[in-house]
């Protein structure tokens, strides 16, 4: 099983290689949603440059829902990507596939449509279509991603650590609160220091709006620091998506994975899932997703 992370900027790669990551997921906020930061073309070419230096696989976050107006600047963004000789495309809009398979690009394409991919026919109807590999939804639990993983003739990966988004809108709900209550917004905007708290419940929720609508995601971010065996013999790519945290995070995560996959400590692993539980949990590891009716 290899691991994935999603660097701060260009020059964490290097620590954070020497630290465990095996894979580097980088995007730009014009062809991708929720990036930890929106790299430029040539910050794209200089990434990729030193993770193939460091013999590690380059990921493009291309996972933005595809509009008409869209379509020729996600096919020119393809061909750039073309350039690169990237190891893998995440995406979750068809127009991406369809894009992406005229050019030959298909077998380098990994379906992540967040919460869609939830039973074990997923990995065998995508095998028939020829692409690299799909990422299971996060919302299911530890048993089913141990069923569908099992005997996939495509890579399966499963976003094991980190803030989990929960609610997408298009809309620009955070400048309308504030339009709504006449105040100044534009510091608001892009913030990710935001937080938004419900009167029936005791936790709140992240949220940021951006060029693509508002985001909210759980409270606590998910950790598998006790599943993380069984997660290693079921999946081929663990993903620690470190949005709303830092770089020192992500090194230090990934140090905490790196060293219980080779000692498969049980001891260790509860220890460490312990000092984390003040702000982290299993996610949905453990339990069925269902509503509450309150």
């Amino acid at each position: 099983m290899k691991i994935a992370v999603t660097p701060f900027n260009v020059n964490s790669i290097i620590k954070l290689s020497e630290n465990g990551a095996d894979i580097f997921i980088i995007g730009n906020d014009k062809y991708a949603n929720r990036l930890v930061k929106s790299y430029s073309e040539a910050e794209i070419c200089e990434a990729s440059e030193i993770i193939k230096s460091l013999k590690k696989d380059v990921y493009i976050q291309m996972n933005l829902i595809v509009h008409n107006k869209n379509i020729p600047e996600f096919d020119l963004f393809l061909d750039f990507i073309k350039t690169l000789d990237v190891t893998g495309i995440i995406f979750g809009d068809f127009a991406v596939y369809n894009l992406a398979s005229k050019k030959g690009m298909e077998h380098l394409l990994i379906y992540n449509p967040e919460t869609l991919n939830t039973n074990y026919y997923d990995p065998v109807f995508w095998n028939k279509k020829g692409i690299k590999g799909l990422t299971i939804s996060k919302e299911i639990t530890l048993k089913d991603i141990q069923i569908i993983s099992k005997d996939s003739k495509i890579d399966i990966s499963l976003t094991g650590h980190g803030h989990l988004n929960m609610f997408h809108s298009r809309r620009p709900l955070i400048e309308n609160f504030f339009k709504f209550k006449k105040e100044e917004y534009n510091s608001y905007i892009e913030n990710k220091n935001l937080r938004l708290v419900e009167e029936i419940r005791n936790e709140s929720y992240p949220v940021f709006q951006d060029d693509h609508g508002t985001h909210i995601f759980r409270d606590k971010a998910m950790e598998s620091y006790q599943e993380i065996t069984i997660l290693s013999e079921s999946l081929d790519v663990f993903i620690i998506d470190g949005i709303f945290k830092n770089s020192d995070y992500l090194v230090e995560t990934l140090k905490n994975y790196k060293s219980l996959i080779l000692s498969k400590d049980i001891i260790k692993a509860k220890k460490i899932s312990e000092h984390y539980q003040k702000d982290h949990d299993s996610g949905f590891l453990y339990k069925k997703t269902v509503y509450n009716k309150y």
